[in-house]
């Protein structure tokens, strides 16, 4: 009768590699490419897209509008209140 032998390694072992792995590609990767699909732009570039009705949602925050067209995410930083911040810091 053949001996079983345990193998070399353990499974455990695999698991923490690969859990490692997903976890660098999590912290790395994806934060990479998230900032290269998010485009900013002025709000007059909103206004016209707007009006040609090339919008497709729309999220209103405190300091940003955020919204989408057919394919990218665009984010609108309020220049109004970038510029409110800095006169009162004079």
């Amino acid at each position: 009768m053949k001996e079983v032998k345990p193998p070399k390694k353990p499974l455990i072992y695999y698991y923490g590699v690969a859990l490692v792995v997903l976890l660098l590609i999590n912290f790395l990767l994806v934060p990479l490419v998230a900032r290269h699909a998010v485009q900013e732009v002025d709000y007059g570039t909103f206004m016209t897209m707007t009006e040609n009705k090339e919008i497709g949602q729309v999220e209103v925050e405190d300091n940003q509008i955020i919204f989408t067209n057919k394919d990218t995410i665009i984010r609108l930083l309020e220049k109004w209140q970038r510029s409110k911040q800095r006169d009162m810091e004079r």
